[in-house]
């Protein structure tokens, strides 16, 4: 007699979840398997979101990449405008440019052939992104380069008067520039 295989009806019997769609590709036959909960209430949730923020930053006043672009602009030029606030720190910065920087980067801030790069406009070889960036340029130096450290030639608010100084270089027209050399910075 032949022996009939043990069945457990309880691992057998699909579960109700598992429903056989009626279709068959090339003798495979797939189950209709539910997305989980969690998944469906994130993709619904994400629609139902969408729907406010293109009103908000498409239709009324939300902050749009051109709003902000401009309200970036407007902050430079406050920046630039506000350097040389302070007449007697500019004036410090004038002097230290010109007895220590000028030889390397011209008296208007043009720049040397194989000394010192233009420091009018808006390209930097060096890691500067802002005044920070430049006053550490000034006080740590640039190895390998001409460009030396000056932390023992002068002091934290002399370091700061130069840097401050040679950020209003920025934007205005030497005698002879040299060409740009480095990476763009349009935001300095």
């Amino acid at each position: 007699m032949p022996e009939t295989p043990n069945t457990n009806p309880e691992v057998d019997a699909p579960l109700e979840e598992d429903i056989l769609l009626d279709h068959n590709y090339d003798g495979i036959q797939e189950y209709d398997n539910p997305l989980p909960g969690w998944w469906k209430a994130i993709f619904w949730g994400s629609i139902l979101y969408a729907v406010p923020y293109t009103i908000w930053y498409h239709y009324l006043e939300g902050n749009d990449v051109y709003s902000v672009y401009e309200a970036d602009v407007a902050a430079q030029a406050e920046r630039i405008a506000a350097l040389p606030q302070d007449e007697a720190n500019f004036a410090i910065g004038k002097s230290l440019f010109a007895s220590t920087c000028a030889m390397c980067h011209a008296a208007d801030g043009g720049g040397v052939a194989n000394l010192g790069f233009n420091l009018c406009d808006d390209v930097y070889k060096s890691n500067v992104n802002d005044k920070d960036g430049l006053l550490a340029i000034i006080r740590d130096g640039v190895p390998g380069t001409a460009m030396l450290a000056q932390s023992s030639a002068f002091d934290e608010s002399q370091l700061r008067s130069l840097s401050e100084y040679v950020a209003s270089l920025y934007g205005t027209t030497p005698a002879n520039p040299l060409p740009a050399v480095g990476e763009h910075k349009p935001n300095f």
